[in-house]
C-alpha cells in the first residue's frame, strides 16, 4: 500500500521513478480506484452542462417533429464510466499483443502493461479534471451550446472560430500544453519499460494520444448527438 500511494503521488514529479517500480512490482489496484473515482467525480461535475446540453436535444427534437431519442444522464455516466475502464483492458491488451509481435521484452507481461497503462491513463483524467474544475469559473450552464462549450483549457480550437464541426473542434482542443504533459508521462513509461528509445516511445505515446481523444469524440457523438 505504501508503495501504490508512492506511485501516485511520484506520478506527477517523478513518473520514471513510478514505472521503474512497477517493472518489479506491477500493482495497480489502487491507482484503478482513484482512476475510476476521478473520473466519476469529473462526470459529475459537469453534469448541469451536459443536461443543459441533453434539454436543448429534446427542445431540438421536438421543433423538428423527430422522435425524441436523448441519453439520461445515467446512462451518459454509466458510458462514461465504461469507456474509462474498457480503455485500459484495450489498450493494454494491444500494446501486449504488439510487443510479442515486435519481440519486444519477453519478460513484459500483461499485468506490467497493464499497470503501466492505468497510472498514464490517470493523467489524462486528471487533465480532464482540471477542465471540469474550472468549468465552472468560466461558463455558465445557460451559455452552453455545444460541446465544444465544456473546452476551457486553451487549445488549437480557439483559433479555429470558423469550424462549426463539433468533433473536429473536440480533437483541436486536445493540442494544448496540458497534452504535452499526458503524451510525455506515456513516453516515459513505454520506454522505461519496454526498454526502447525515447524516439520510438515517444512516437507510441503520440498514437496513444490519438486513440484517446479518438475514443472521446466517438463517445461525445454518440451519447450527445
Amino acid at each position: 500500500m505504501k508503495e501504490s500511494l508512492q506511485n501516485l503521488t511520484d506520478l506527477v514529479v517523478k513518473p520514471n521513478a513510478v514505472f521503474t517500480r512497477l517493472k518489479s512490482d506491477p500493482n495497480w489496484v489502487l491507482a484503478f480506484v482513484v482512476y475510476c473515482s476521478v473520473g466519476i467525480v469529473l462526470l459529475w461535475l459537469i453534469e448541469p452542462f451536459t443536461q443543459e446540453l441533453i434539454q436543448q436535444q429534446i427542445v431540438s427534437q421536438q421543433k423538428t417533429g423527430d422522435d425524441i431519442k436523448v441519453t439520461s444522464f445515467e446512462a451518459y455516466l454509466a458510458r462514461g464510466l465504461i469507456t474509462l475502464i474498457l480503455w485500459c483492458i484495450l489498450l493494454s491488451a494491444i500494446l501486449t499483443l504488439a510487443a510479442r509481435a515486435f519481440n519486444i521484452k519477453k519478460t513484459l507481461k500483461f499485468k506490467h502493461i497493464y499497470a503501466g497503462t492505468v497510472h498514464a491513463s490517470l493523467m489524462g483524467t486528471l487533465i480532464y479534471f482540471i477542465n471540469a474544475s474550472i468549468l465552472p469559473i468560466f461558463r455558465k450552464v445557460e451559455d452552453m451550446e455545444s460541446t465544444i462549450d465544456l473546452k476551457i483549457i486553451p487549445g488549437l480550437h480557439l483559433l479555429a472560430s470558423s469550424i462549426e464541426n463539433d468533433e473536429l473542434l473536440t480533437f483541436l482542443s486536445h493540442i494544448n500544453p496540458l497534452s504535452v504533459w499526458y503524451v510525455g508521462v506515456f513516453a516515459a513509461g513505454i520506454s522505461i519499460m519496454a526498454e526502447i528509445s525515447k524516439t520510438k516511445a515517444c512516437i507510441v505515446a503520440l498514437i496513444i494520444w490519438f486513440l484517446r481523444v479518438g475514443s472521446e469524440v466517438a463517445f461525445l457523438a454518440v451519447s450527445l448527438d
